[in-house]
């Protein structure tokens, strides 16, 4: 099969409309780019309580992604299955079903916003959260475009997330970090 052929038999696989990168960052990116400036007239908050929900954000994102990674993407239907074409063809346009982005960012902003009820602390976080989405799904476009520098963080990354492709896909489950693998005990042995 060709490789065009290839990508319209995924494409008929994933669930509903679905946006190839760099689109699929478009929605994200206005998410975060409105939390920013509500952040940045949050004028109540100090700017290192700011900057500390922001980083919160992004640390709790590395957090979610590992778990969205390896329970949603790889356990429930038709997330899974979805997944599944990606992991057969790691070299296809990345493609992001809006059945996945809309909820996300839907929990995303509106987690915090319920339980901080409603604070001015709420936007920083959801900044982190949907920043870090953003710098997940660039990273592992990233990934999938060949080597990075030998012993660069892409590089790295590249290794451990191929891994996790052609090896053994119950490990190496972080895109941006290996922290939670390691955590969690599914980083790869040897």
């Amino acid at each position: 099969m060709t490789e065009s052929g290839q990508e319209r038999k995924r494409a008929r696989r994933i669930p509903g409309p679905a946006l190839r990168f760099p689109l699929s960052v478009v929605l994200p990116g206005l998410v975060a780019a409105g939390s920013a400036a509500v952040s940045l007239r949050a004028s109540s908050l100090p700017w290192l309580e700011r900057l500390a929900l922001v980083l919160a954000g992004l640390v709790l994102w590395t957090l979610l992604e590992y778990l969205l990674h390896r329970v949603l993407l790889h356990r429930v239907e038709p997330f899974r299955r979805w997944h599944q074409d990606h992991h057969q063809w790691p070299q296809q346009p990345i493609r992001v079903p809006l059945l996945f982005t809309l909820p996300l960012l839907a929990a995303l902003t509106g987690l915090p916003l319920l339980l901080l009820g409603g604070s001015v602390s709420a936007a920083p976080l959801v900044f982190g959260l949907v920043l870090g989405h953003v710098l997940q799904e660039n990273a592992h476009d990233r990934l999938h475009r060949g080597p990075g520098k030998p012993g660069s963080w892409v590089e790295r990354r590249r290794l451990a997330h191929r891994f996790h492709h052609l090896d053994d896909d119950s490990v190496e489950f972080g895109t941006l970090s290996g922290f939670w693998d390691r955590v969690l005990g599914t980083v790869r042995r040897g």
